[in-house]
């Protein structure tokens, strides 16, 4: 089965299309309740606006899948672009789809699925950092980025030290990348009270933003801890993808070499914002799932023991099913 998606070519990406179709039919089948975690000024207006619509349910499943679908892309995109592994497929889009198809509350839209969205186009900006000319105007882009994720989800801030340390790795220490990225993230929340201010609605943006603003951080984990059994088994899938990586580390280009480290940087700060998310873990589950997937593709894109990692695809698979159709 996994050889349908071992190449980067249309069609492999027409088989994760198809499996996107697939795994998240759930919500056409029978009726599951939307729940939706918004801490933030944007969401709060997107989504009051987005709930009015008389086919919202339906909206909500089709416009999450297309996210889905656009982000794994995304992310298929960043590996071959920089050729990280060492052979381009759509593994990483394979499993970016799978990673969000895990649970029922990952098949509807929500605002942590949007500002994954520019935290993915920030993550593709620094990675173009290396071989830049004017690397501050990248610093810039990636702020801005930011600044947009941060309007839908507060928690994303976290991925300020992110951007800060990947520069580092990527180009050197500037104070001015420092002010670069500030500047960019507060650019969409300064344009973003220019437009209620133009629209009299300025007042509605200071309620929204007091009423985010309403919310405490590293509260009990709401989840169903039945639920984390397959992330036993994608944490040792990453384990030993990550000795691999390390042990061809010095066989890669220097490029490639930051890069890693800068997906590993990812997948630590991701796990923080797991730990951070104020209502269910499971909506941020769609930032930790973009260096998760590149490092569980550079797994699977190897046909040896061929049969051992069918068998693990089929479990992820199974534990989706389960978790969807029976928990």
């Amino acid at each position: 089965m996994l050889n349908l998606f071992r190449n980067n070519n249309i069609l492999s990406f027409v088989f994760v299309i198809v499996f996107a179709v697939l795994i998240r039919l759930l919500p056409f089948l029978v009726n599951v309740p939307i729940d939706l975690n918004i801490n933030a000024p944007l969401a709060q207006f997107t989504f009051n606006w987005i709930t009015s619509f008389d086919d919202y349910y339906y909206f909500s499943a089709v416009s999450a899948s297309f996210f889905v679908l656009l982000e794994a892309y995304l992310v298929t995109h960043i590996v071959t672009k920089h050729s990280i592994l060492n052979k381009d497929s759509f593994l990483p889009g394979l499993f970016f789809v799978l990673l969000n198809s895990l649970y029922p509350q990952q098949l509807f839209l929500s605002p942590q699925l949007i500002g994954n969205l520019f935290v993915i186009l920030m993550y593709q900006r620094l990675c173009n950092l290396y071989e830049s000319e004017k690397p501050l105007y990248i610093v810039l882009d990636s702020g801005l980025y930011l600044g947009l994720a941060v309007l839908f989800n507060y928690d994303t801030l976290v991925y300020l030290p992110f951007i800060l340390i990947s520069v580092v790795l990527m180009t050197y220490f500037n104070i001015r990348f420092l002010l670069a990225s500030i500047f960019g993230i507060l650019l969409p929340v300064y344009l973003l009270g220019v437009m209620f201010f133009l629209n009299d609605n300025l007042n509605d943006l200071i309620i929204i933003v007091n009423k985010s603003l309403a919310r405490t951080y590293l509260n009990q984990i709401n989840i169903n801890w039945i639920k984390l059994l397959p992330w036993l088994l994608i944490s040792i899938i990453v384990l030993v993808s990550g000795i691999s990586l390390q042990a061809n580390y010095f066989k890669n280009k220097v490029k490639t070499r930051r890069i890693l480290f800068t997906i590993a940087l990812f997948i630590a700060v991701s796990i923080l914002l797991v730990l951070i998310e104020d209502q269910n873990i499971i909506f941020a589950i769609c930032y930790l799932s973009v260096p998760v997937s590149i490092v569980m593709a550079n797994y699977f894109v190897s046909t040896r023991l061929a049969i051992l990692k069918e068998t693990f695809f089929v479990l992820l698979i199974a534990s989706a099913i389960i978790y969807q159709y029976f928990i």
